[in-house]
């Protein structure tokens, strides 16, 4: 081949070059852009639940201040409780048990014991007439005695029975007082039990006061720490794409910078096209474009 054929050659090949770079740059595809991923949604519920935590939340410790305040009272309750089963029993309290019909009794049983003295002096009174001691000194004796012994027996009876009813009252009287101060000594157990119940009530939600808003807090944290981990993936992923994108809307355009450097530079020299491209407008432009393309 002939030199003024290789230069030939040459020219026809750089016209290839500029052609393909017109083409090119004319129907040249949009640049890609690049894009910045959106914070993750674990970011936004970390945030929402640090802001919510101090405002939103139960308040613990307010509960604690009313169920220890709760507490005090019951305990408070159970020492007055426990103060009125101290007392000692009153002896006269019998008088609300005693029976309402004793009276009605002695009476009764006055009237039986008068009817049968009655009746034993009318055989005291047949005696003396068989006696021959009717309406004397000696029968006038006889029912003196029979008198005195009857009124002492009735006054033996009449105390007996009021001995029973106030020993019967007095029972029962003692059976309720026993019975009551029991009753309030339970009672008193039972407000005393409240009060302790209510007391560890209250340290419990002292302790959710003190737990619940750390607790939250590292629910945050782990929200936060997973949202960022999420989007640093994800923006990862963009920026991955991305490069995917630049490097294939830049592949024709290497392939074009590739083609004029080989024109330029991969031909001995004596094979080369002239270096000055003054006087040469297709090689000045040939120039331009591998030189904005290198």
């Amino acid at each position: 081949m002939t030199p003024e054929e290789l230069q030939k050659l040459i020219a026809q090949s750089y016209g290839n070059v500029i052609k393909a770079g017109e083409s090119l740059t004319a129907n040249a595809a949009p640049i890609p852009t690049q894009t910045v991923t959106a914070p993750s949604a674990a970011i936004g519920q970390a945030t929402n639940l640090a802001a919510n935590i101090a405002t939103t939340g139960p308040d613990y410790f307010k509960s604690g201040v009313g169920a220890l305040q709760g507490a005090a009272n019951a305990i408070s309750q159970s020492m007055a409780t426990t103060a009125g089963t101290t007392g000692a029993y009153d002896p006269q309290s019998y008088k609300t048990f005693m029976d309402p019909y004793q009276q009605e009794v002695i009476d009764r049983y006055t009237q039986e014991m008068q009817r049968q003295f009655d009746i034993s002096g009318q055989g005291r009174a047949a005696q003396a007439l068989q006696a021959g001691a009717f309406g004397g000194g000696r029968e006038g004796v006889v029912e003196s005695e029979a008198l005195r012994g009857f009124q002492q027996q009735l006054g033996t009876g009449v105390a007996g029975l009021l001995s029973q009813g106030y020993q019967s009252a007095q029972q029962q009287a003692q059976s309720a007082f026993e019975a009551q101060r029991k009753a309030q000594q339970a009672a008193a157990g039972l407000q005393l039990a409240g009060g302790e119940l209510g007391t560890g009530i209250g340290q419990l939600y002292g302790t959710f006061g003190v737990q619940a808003p750390l607790t939250q807090a590292n629910v945050a944290t782990t929200l936060s720490q997973l949202g960022v981990t999420e989007t640093a993936a994800q923006q990862q992923a963009a920026q991955q794409a991305y490069q995917n994108q630049m490097a294939q809307y830049m592949q024709p355009y290497q392939q074009l910078s590739f083609m004029g450097n080989l024109l330029g530079g991969a031909a001995p020299s004596f094979m080369q096209a002239p270096t000055s491209t003054a006087g040469n407008p297709l090689l000045a432009g040939i120039g331009a474009l591998g030189g904005y393309l290198s």
